[in-house]
């Protein structure tokens, strides 16, 4: 957001428009927001938010769009349709002004309701993950200027990658980690959601893969110990070291749109089917606690659930899952 605090141009047309019509200032506000956020992940994923990056944006992507909003930052389905009307609205200004071809929101379809039900496709098998997770620490398809810095953000990303599929933390939860909220000895980690918190146990693998990346930091410029610091902070290929903010005089802390440009590489890197972001992880880790038969209680309050009203898909994705095995054996 920093990079680009500007709309392109033919999204400022069309707030131009809005204004024409006569809408309030807090609408307008309201869009130019929405739509802010939504550039910054068209950049993430298309590399640029120009029309011909618009114009290539499909149904399936759109609404991987809408699923980040309600899964990763959990947007009631309420704001989660502002957003989508807002969006809808301005393809639709630009379908009709020409600017460009087809229009994707007449082939998309607001999956947000809890009740649609999951397949094998929304979330990351055991495999995927294990290929997902060693192309962290393969150069290969890399630039020049990326692998000479490999080596410095191996664990970074490691650790951000296990935190996603081992405990569903959400992207904005995970660039909330202070450096206060680690707790090495106890080998727990303290997460907190909005106003919410709780403690969650680190396995070992974790624990090793947080303490790595710190000690990989220079000393001058890590986070410093029990203090309010970020975490997980921003690297600079430029200089070729972590990133420090010298007026604030504290480590640059990482983004969710960097964490999500992130993944969307590697998830390149690692040639895995198109589609999967940090929802298929997060889900997966969900899931994976159904299987060990906790209560829908106890899982609602690891992964700070609103309410267990989505769980009920989980328990559904389950229960298919256990037909179709029992109607393939019966089969054999």
């Amino acid at each position: 957001m920093e990079e680009y605090p500007h709309l392109p141009e033919y999204a400022d047309s069309y707030i131009v428009h809005l204004q024409k019509k006569d809408r309030t200032k807090s609408t307008i506000k309201r869009y130019y927001y929405d739509l802010l956020d939504f550039f910054a992940w068209v950049r993430v994923m298309k590399d640029n938010d120009d029309l011909h990056s618009i114009q290539h944006l499909d149904a399936l992507t759109l609404n991987e769009y809408f699923l980040f909003l309600s899964e990763q930052r959990e947007y009631q389905p309420a704001t989660t349709k502002r957003v989508f009307t807002v969006i809808k609205s301005l393809f639709s200004f630009l379908h009709s002004r020409r600017k460009i071809v087809f229009n994707p929101f007449s082939d998309l379809e607001l999956t947000l309701e809890e009740n649609i039900q999951f397949s094998d496709d929304d979330f990351i098998s055991d495999e995927e993950f294990k290929v997902l997770f060693q192309t962290l620490s393969s150069y290969e398809g890399l630039t020049e200027k990326q692998q000479k810095y490999r080596h410095l953000l191996i664990k970074r990303n490691e650790a951000i990658l296990s935190l996603l599929y081992r405990y569903g933390i959400t992207l904005q939860e995970i660039t909330n980690i202070e450096m206060k909220h680690v707790h090495f000895t106890q080998q727990e980690l303290t997460v907190i959601n909005k106003k919410e918190t709780r403690l969650i146990s680190l396995d070992d693998d974790t624990h090793q893969l947080l303490y790595q990346y710190k000690e990989d930091i220079p000393e001058s410029i890590r986070p410093r110990t029990y203090s309010s610091d970020r975490f997980f902070i921003a690297f600079d290929y430029q200089r070729g070291t972590y990133r420090f903010d010298y007026g604030k005089y504290e480590p640059k802390p990482l983004t969710v749109i960097a964490i999500q440009k992130m993944l969307r590489q590697e998830i390149r890197r690692s040639e895995l089917r198109d589609g999967i972001s940090s929802q298929h992880l997060r889900r997966t880790a969900i899931l994976n606690l159904l299987k060990e038969g906790k209560s829908q209680e106890d899982v609602q309050l690891w992964f700070g659930l609103k309410s267990n009203l989505t769980l009920n898909r989980y328990e559904a994705y389950l229960e298919t899952t256990k037909m179709k095995k029992v109607y393939s054996k019966a089969n054999d």
